[in-house]
């Protein structure tokens, strides 16, 4: 697994410097995060797009993220409007208008073709966007630096768990006992940072400021990446069923150490294209790893193609 990088935030500042005359009028942004459609609805289980593709349906009880370090700029200059801030940030309990994160004022009405974001470990002096987030949670991230903190629940009525034999030559062997199973809980405590920039959706690169007025732009942080077969937004999968039988002991939930013991080999490569994951996947451990870092999105379904794993 890689080693994740301590953040030092900061407090909030713009940096901002003067070498580019304003042309014209000036305007604002504002920037919001909203959660995916999954973290609010959850996955069902079904043969559509979107769907659970092997009969299990996720429901997401908790998804806590921190999130920080918004900028833009432009290619072509070196001025840079930047909020160093983190959050810590329900979004389970978020509206699904969005939360308001900062807002950049008397920007030069435009493009701006630069703008990126972090999904940093959370740390001590990491700020609150809402009033109802609990003290467990936000100590919880801020005491064990995470990034994502999430617990799902995944049904299936006719489900069973085939645990991987992870001390023989093929732990994925077909013949290997299988058990019913309905239900398995996925806790996982996420310290897996990324940085991320180019934010752009198919109709824009960055943002446009109107001149006079205020523009919206939304940091969407996506979550069924877990059950993604490949790292792209077409001819692609979800799938639950081979993170399921990482329930090594049996006790109906899939922590990390077990992944973390379970070769990548068991992903079967007629289904999973591994080789569109930013880094080495050695282990269903690193599966999760570079899923949680595709997390950020921008304007919904949007891409940020720059990503550093912090």
């Amino acid at each position: 697994m890689k080693k994740i990088i301590l953040l030092s935030i900061l407090a909030l500042s713009f940096l901002i410097s003067c070498d580019d005359a304003a042309s014209g009028g000036t305007g604002s942004v504002q920037f919001y995060v909203e959660p995916e459609w999954t973290i609010v609805n959850g996955i069902s289980t079904g043969d559509g797009e979107e769907d659970m593709r092997d009969g299990w349906s996720v429901e997401y009880e908790r998804f806590l993220v921190s999130l920080g370090n918004i900028t833009v700029s432009k290619s072509t200059s070196s001025t840079v409007y930047k909020d160093e801030n983190t959050y810590v940030i329900d979004l389970k309990g978020a509206p699904t208008a969005g939360l308001l994160v900062t807002e950049f004022n008397d920007l030069d009405n435009g493009d701006w073709d630069r703008v990126g974001y972090q999904m940093p470990q959370a740390t001590e002096g990491a700020l609150t966007l809402q009033n109802d987030i609990s003290d467990e949670d936000y100590n919880s991230m801020v005491d064990n630096e995470l990034s994502v903190s999430v617990r799902m629940v995944l049904n299936n009525s006719s489900g069973q768990v085939c645990p991987y034999l992870i001390d023989e030559d093929e732990p994925a062997a077909t013949d290997r006992p299988c058990f019913d199973t309905t239900e398995i809980v996925l806790d996982w405590e996420l310290p897996y940072g990324v940085e991320v920039n180019g934010c752009m959706t198919e109709s824009q690169i960055g943002i446009n400021i109107p001149s006079g007025g205020t523009t919206q732009a939304k940091l969407t942080i996506h979550a069924d990446h877990h059950f993604f077969t490949a790292i792209r937004h077409t001819d692609v999968m979800r799938i639950a069923q081979p993170i399921i039988d990482a329930d090594l002991d049996l006790d109906g939930y899939v922590t990390l150490d077990e992944l973390e013991s379970v070769p990548a080999t068991v992903l079967d490569p007629t289904v999973y294209d591994l080789s569109t994951f930013p880094g080495d996947v050695e282990t269903l451990g690193d599966y999760v790893y570079w899923t949680t870092i595709t997390f950020p999105h921008y304007q919904g379904d949007g891409g940020c193609p720059e990503k550093n794993p912090l």
